[in-house]
């Protein structure tokens, strides 16, 4: 597991709570992040929220705060099957505010900290946009891409694809 990192002043990671879908709704509906999800109103904002928050209840999710203002959600989405708990998707976010002050590496630790260490994941996986700079980041924590879909959304009259990539925890 990459190295732990200085923790951003102010700083703090908890569970997240239901409370926090607000917060959610509200990073999703930056015109500047809404771009990099399959999402297109806040009706279906509200749907994601919904289901992101829901995996709350098994502490599965990740909540990191400055001064006490949540800034950043981070989830493991479990799997339910037995031949498949040993890897799982996640997502994550942090509002437009607090990126590229150590906020993202800081969550990014330690929601690969709680799959290794509280659930036994071996393998986490991830799918992103094809252009989304946050490919970087994911490369930087060791992720590898292992496919990719080029017709995944349609906007308007072009298509984005999205880039799949998995990384072992050891």
């Amino acid at each position: 597991m990459k190295k732990q990192t200085k923790i951003p002043e102010g700083v703090e990671v908890r569970y997240t709570e239901p409370g926090d879908a607000k917060y959610l709704k509200e990073w999703l509906m930056e015109p500047g992040i809404l771009r990099w999800f399959p999402m297109v109103d806040e009706l279906e904002i509200d749907d994601a929220a919904v289901r992101w928050i829901a995996f709350s209840r098994y502490k599965c999710s990740l909540t990191i705060t400055k001064n006490g203002v949540p800034c950043g959600i981070a989830t493991l989405y479990l799997q339910p099957y037995k031949k498949l708990i040993h890897q799982c998707e996640f997502g994550i976010i942090v509002g437009q505010g607090h990126r590229n002050e150590g906020v993202g590496t800081y969550l990014m630790n330690s929601i690969m900290h709680l799959a290794k260490e509280n659930f036994k994941i071996e393998v986490i996986h991830l799918q992103v946009y094809a252009e989304n700079p946050a490919m970087r980041l994911y490369t930087r924590f060791g992720f590898k891409e292992f496919g990719r879909q080029d017709c995944w959304i349609k906007e308007e009259d072009r298509y984005v694809g999205r880039v799949f990539m998995e990384r072992f925890l050891k």
